[in-house]
């Protein structure tokens, strides 16, 4: 018969078994989020395809195509930034020409941010640099495992944003969640 496990609050290191993996899950996501985020990474997969634009600047154009013409408050919560920020970030792509101001059609007194024809342009890029990315990074990899990883990353995802929703209004996913569409 197995021992049972008891835990020894005067080991930090001593782990239940069967949760040994979390140190490792944690430890690999860290690693992971640091290096895709870090800017000097963004900037350099953009660059591949020929997009030369600051890390903040490649998000906005990012959540905009995805997400269609937003108001800056919109841009400013899913971005983690304030109101100024999203102000300067908005016309340098301005002055580039992939951005314009366009009347918010549900109130007469605000503005959308959206892309422009070149704009547009630049969003294909930027995607077109991730799946050149992906790919690269899973070479070798059987579609199997391509396929493994891709659902076990969705539900991972699903218990992350589940789990963020009960911790309250002030956490990432939640403000995230909340704000999954344009505001009116």
């Amino acid at each position: 018969m197995p021992k049972e496990w008891v835990p020894d609050d005067n080991d930090p290191g001593a782990h239940e078994p069967d949760t040994d993996y979390s140190a490792a899950l944690i430890a690999t996501l860290t690693r992971v989020l640091s290096a895709w985020t870090a800017p000097d990474f963004m900037t350099a997969v953009a660059a591949r395809e020929g997009v030369e634009l600051d890390p903040g600047a490649i998000t906005m154009v990012t959540i905009l195509s995805k997400d269609g013409p937003q108001r800056p408050s919109y841009l400013a919560a899913e971005m983690m930034t304030g109101a100024s920020n999203i102000s300067k970030i908005s016309a340098r792509l301005t002055a580039a020409g992939l951005l314009q101001r366009i009347p918010d059609p549900s109130d007469a007194r605000a503005q959308l941010l959206e892309l422009t024809a070149p704009g547009k342009k630049i969003a294909v890029a930027l995607v077109r640099a991730g799946a050149g990315l992906v790919e690269e990074l899973l070479r070798g990899w059987d579609t199997t495992d391509r396929l493994d990883l891709v659902r076990l990353l969705k539900k991972f995802e699903g218990s992350t944003i589940t789990f963020s929703a009960g911790l309250g209004p002030a956490t990432a996913a939640n403000s995230t969640k909340k704000n999954n569409h344009k505001e009116h």
